[in-house]
Parts: structure tokens; C-alpha cells; sequence
């Protein structure tokens, strides 16, 4: 009796994982602390428990091929990108959809080499920016205030700043900002300028597919987001294991850093994702006007020339 039911268990389990649906995930950049919901929803089993078979795929820090590049041959079916990016991703033609607002806040600043009263202080400067994008924000701000700078694009690091090769430069609360703690031992406030969640709302991080693979998968993709949530609230509330759970996608890529900086980013990245009004994570969807409004400044300075519809890309 004991060997038929050991046969039928292996027949379960082989029938579960021969059905489950297979994706691809794709990260916008490489291992680390900022895509935790994800490493725990996978570590977890919470997306087995969906039925699905996921697989992690990172790009290279060097890598010429992004994860929208990924995504749209065919490569991964899920991935992550920032609002403003989907939103000129989507303007020219490139069939993406949101099915999961991640953060709700903006967690670009910009560090200077001397102390500033505001953004009005850049006015002039030479301000180093990421070659791989993540600035369509900073644009945005030193347009719509008439600002004149020269952008210098980097690849990774804060070290044109550091050595006065730039003015300034941009870089993200949770990431580059904690790297410069951490080697200055402090960045004072005067020298950084953070943008202001009531001022200029902007959600960042989200999940994307593509519109076909939506149409197609719909109950699959449900499944993704909710694993995915399940992750990153699981994430909230045990954040030393995420932090280990991270470490093992970080040392698999041969990456340099510590878990003293991956907390940090773990912390800051999860008050990012709360609510203007500091309430827990809810994972809302940007709404109608937000979207209009971040859509049409994207236009006013000539990143787009159209503008996509709220329906086509919110869903």
C-alpha cells in the first residue's frame, strides 16, 4: 500500500510541473535586493504554488540587449521597467503592457559636488547620467523649469562626481546614493536633491508584458502578480531572509557588494513602494490623470510624439 501511494505521489508531482506554465522573468538590470519579491516568490514556492514554472534570467551589467529586448523577441514574457520608460516604449509602437505598478514613488535624485538650495542650483552644470537610460525624469524636471545642463552618460558609479569629471549626477536613493554612504560614510543633504513625491509623483518600477502575450496567457499573468505581491509582502516582513535570498542571485552573477548594502536597498526600495500618505504597499495602478499628466510632459520635450492611450498600457 505504502509503495502504490510513494507511486502515485511521484505521478502528482511529475503531471504538477509537466503542466505548469512556463516563464521567463526578466529584471531590468542585474541581481540584487531590488528585485527581492521576486528571488522570495521563486525561493518560496509561491510561484510553483501558482502553478507555474519560472525561470530567473538576468541581463549582463555589460549587456547590449535590454529586458524589453528580451521581452520583445520572444526571450522572457515578463519583466520589469519604470512607468516612463513603458510609456515611450509604448508611444513608439512597441506593444507593452503594466500588469503590476510596483512602487508608487521615485527614488531619483541627483548628488552634487558643492551644496545646493534646489534644482534651480544645476543651472550650468555638467551632470553625469546612466548610458542605459533611467533619466527620462530628470529631463522632464530640468525642462519644464527652463534649466540648461550638459548631460555626461556613465555606465555605473558615481565616480565622475567623485573625482569632478561632472557637476553632478544622477542616481537612485536606493542604490548609488547608498554606495556613497557607505564609501564617504555620510552625503550630506545639502548635496543632494531629491525629487519630491508631492511635487512630482512619478511610479517607477512595474511589470510588463507584451499585449499579445496578455491576450493569450491572461490567467498566467494573474497568477505571476499575485505570486509576485505574495513575494514582496512576505519580503516587508522578513527582510533578512530576502536579503540572504538576494545574496544567492547576486554571488551566482559574481557581483561586489555586502548585505549591509543590500539591506539598505531593500529598506529604502520598500518605502518607495508605499502610498504618498505613507500607507503600506497596495500595488495600485497609476491612475488616469497621473498617467495623462507624466504622458504629456514626456511630449512636451520631445521624448514622444504621441500619446498612448491609458487603456492601452494600464491594465
Amino acid at each position: 500500500m505504502r509503495k502504490i501511494i510513494t507511486i502515485l505521489c511521484v505521478f502528482f508531482l511529475a503531471s504538477h510541473f509537466a503542466f505548469a506554465q512556463k516563464i521567463t522573468f526578466t529584471p531590468q538590470w542585474t541581481p540584487q535586493a531590488q528585485f527581492a519579491g521576486a528571488y522570495v516568490a521563486y525561493e518560496k514556492g509561491f510561484y510553483a504554488d501558482e502553478g507555474l514554472d519560472v525561470e530567473i534570467r538576468h541581463i549582463g551589467r555589460t549587456s547590449t540587449v535590454s529586458a524589453v529586448d528580451m521581452l520583445l523577441s520572444g526571450q522572457s514574457q515578463i519583466i520589469t521597467m519604470q512607468l516612463l520608460q513603458a510609456i515611450v516604449n509604448r508611444s513608439d509602437g512597441r506593444p507593452i503592457v503594466n500588469v503590476m505598478q510596483i512602487t508608487q514613488k521615485s527614488g531619483l535624485c541627483c548628488v552634487t559636488r558643492t551644496p545646493v538650495k534646489g534644482v534651480e542650483d544645476l543651472d550650468g552644470m555638467k551632470i553625469g547620467r546612466w548610458k542605459t537610460g533611467f533619466a527620462e525624469l530628470g529631463n522632464i524636471i530640468v525642462e519644464k523649469l527652463g534649466i540648461n545642463v550638459e548631460w555626461i552618460p556613465f555606465i555605473d558609479g558615481l565616480s565622475l562626481c567623485v573625482t569632478g569629471a561632472v557637476d553632478a549626477a544622477l542616481c537612485y536613493t536606493f542604490n548609488e546614493l547608498i554606495s556613497l554612504k557607505l564609501a564617504l560614510g555620510e552625503a550630506p543633504e545639502e548635496n543632494i536633491i531629491r525629487v519630491d513625491p508631492e511635487r512630482m509623483p512619478c511610479p517607477e518600477d512595474g511589470l510588463y508584458v507584451t499585449q499579445e502575450y496578455y491576450d493569450n496567457n491572461r490567467e498566467a499573468v494573474d497568477k505571476f502578480v499575485r505570486a509576485t505581491k505574495r513575494g514582496w509582502d512576505y519580503a516587508r516582513e522578513h527582510r533578512d531572509e530576502a536579503v540572504e535570498l538576494s545574496m544567492k542571485y547576486i554571488n551566482d552573477a559574481h557581483l561586489v557588494t555586502n548585505r549591509t548594502h543590500q539591506r539598505m536597498m531593500l529598506d529604502e526600495y520598500l518605502e518607495l513602494q508605499k502610498t504618498l500618505d505613507g500607507k503600506p504597499a497596495s500595488y495600485e495602478s497609476v491612475s488616469k490623470p497621473l498617467y495623462n499628466r507624466l504622458a504629456e510632459d514626456l511630449m512636451s520635450i520631445g521624448y514622444i510624439t504621441n500619446l498612448p492611450k491609458y487603456e492601452d498600457l494600464v491594465k
